[in-house]
């Protein structure tokens, strides 16, 4: 998860029903906003969901609350449902502040993401349990290949372009991988969370792609 920024709906588009919330102008803000990718897991996928980030279980007025709406990949809306009221929201703190996400491949296959809280509050605990089972397998056969292959047919191989990337880079810094570098850093590309951290843990490059990372 990443920081996002949601823009407010223009004073001529209201959300008032199902229907609504499905709408060109709607749905066109919220992939913006999310940048195209799941917020949850920050894939871009090809089945989209209007996600609410806290369940409209117990108020129906968050059914059509802009600011409860995001957008989600068919694998996190099924996992987080209504089990997860209690997650980081986005738009109100920087999740990368409170929550490292990182993976060892080996043999170009992730075996496990590694989620780890930073901080302690219920609400990092919620989106940390949730983080898990998205990443590394959901309570039921089905999830559990759907995380597999989140890691290793999704994630896994952007990884791998990435540390190809920084490869080059200390290997020959002068011929543009670093503009390479900082679109894949940047909060809208795939997976942001994982290859920002890769940068901030290496002294040289979190010093030259500071200005990247903020």
């Amino acid at each position: 998860m990443v920081k996002l920024c949601k823009q407010p709906l223009p004073p001529d588009v209201t959300i008032k029903s199902d229907r609504d919330y499905r709408k060109n102008e709607v749905i066109n803000i919220l992939v913006e906003d999310c940048h195209g990718k799941c917020y949850i897991c920050e894939d871009k996928p090809t089945t989209i969901n209007v996600e609410h980030i806290v369940s409209h279980r117990s108020d129906p007025a968050l059914r059509f609350d802009w600011a409860n709406l995001f957008i989600a990949c068919g694998h996190c809306n099924g996992i987080k449902h209504t089990e997860y009221d209690d997650i980081l929201d986005p738009t109100e703190c920087d999740p990368e502040e409170h929550i490292a996400l990182s993976v060892n491949i080996k043999d170009n296959l992730i075996k496990q993401v590694f989620v780890e809280p930073l901080t302690t509050d219920s609400s990092i605990v919620q989106t940390v349990k949730l983080l898990n089972l998205v990443y590394n397998g959901g309570s039921t056969a089905i999830k559990k290949v759907e995380s597999s292959n989140l890691r290793n047919e999704h994630l896994a191989p952007k990884i791998q372009r990435f540390l190809h990337y920084l490869n080059s880079y200390h290997e020959e810094p002068d011929i543009g991988y670093d503009e390479l570098i900082k679109d894949e850093i940047s909060r809208s590309s795939a997976f942001a969370a994982f290859k920002r951290k890769m940068v901030r843990d290496d002294p040289e490059l979190s010093v030259i792609f500071a200005n990247s990372l903020v």
